[in-house]
């Protein structure tokens, strides 16, 4: 793969833990590769900042780990996790009561963007409304079962 081949939805979408595994592990530019393509397979609205992980910096492991935070509220991030060899499971989390609890809002056994993209679109709606600390999002999502 070259920098003007991406990698496209359906290679990203067939890849399993293992297989993001070894991609990851061909090096930095590999494992940057990775991110770039799911970021680019987002389509993010431009509410949406994005954050990826390059050296472990973030801690899950996983070869795909994105933080994205609402420009117009920071302190809502959102944390897109791919599978591994130890979770089999693409994850979309947000954190809450300063990283000790997290709320799912979603979780596939592929790399599913429509999935990501309703549930960043429910917390949009959820921020137009009002809510804007992850505390008071998390609270709506439980109660509403917000979860996609």
């Amino acid at each position: 793969m070259t920098r003007l081949n991406e990698l496209s939805f359906a290679e990203l979408h067939t890849m399993n833990g293992s297989e993001l595994e070894q991609y990851a592990e061909r090096g930095e530019a590999s494992r940057s590769d990775l991110s770039r393509g799911v970021v680019h397979q987002l389509h993010l609205s431009d509410n949406w900042l994005c954050d990826m992980e390059h050296r472990c910096e973030f801690g899950a492991g996983a070869p795909v780990n994105i933080r994205l935070s609402m420009k117009s509220h920071p302190q809502v991030v959102v944390c897109l996790t791919s599978s591994s060899d130890d979770v089999p499971y693409w994850q979309v989390s947000l954190p809450f009561d300063g990283g000790a609890s997290v709320a799912w809002l979603c979780c596939s056994e592929t790399f599913e963007p429509a999935l990501i993209f309703d549930a960043l679109r429910t917390l949009e709606t959820l921020v137009a409304t009002g809510l804007n600390t992850p505390e008071q999002l998390a609270a709506a999502l439980r109660k509403t079962g917000g979860a996609v």
